[in-house]
């Protein structure tokens, strides 16, 4: 059995949790932004592949307009 643990412990586990749970959630934002940006590269391939992109992803039209400008790169 583990032993039980004291207040300096549960600080240092909360700590290392936060920073998982940080790292977990700038990860997840790098690959949406990755996923949409290479989205809003392939809606461009031909006429009606946003269409077909969303097909593809079961969304409508409108969402994958939102969500690639949000996540266009500003130049």
């Amino acid at each position: 059995m583990t032993p039980r643990p004291d207040d300096e412990a549960r600080t240092e586990l909360r700590d290392l949790v936060a920073t998982a749970s940080q790292r977990r959630e700038s990860e997840r934002e790098r690959v949406e932004t990755e996923f949409w940006q290479e989205i809003d590269r392939l809606q461009g391939r031909y006429h009606g592949a946003q269409q077909d992109i969303a097909d593809a992803l079961d969304v409508k039209r409108n969402q994958i307009l939102r969500q690639t400008k949000r996540y266009r790169p500003a130049d």
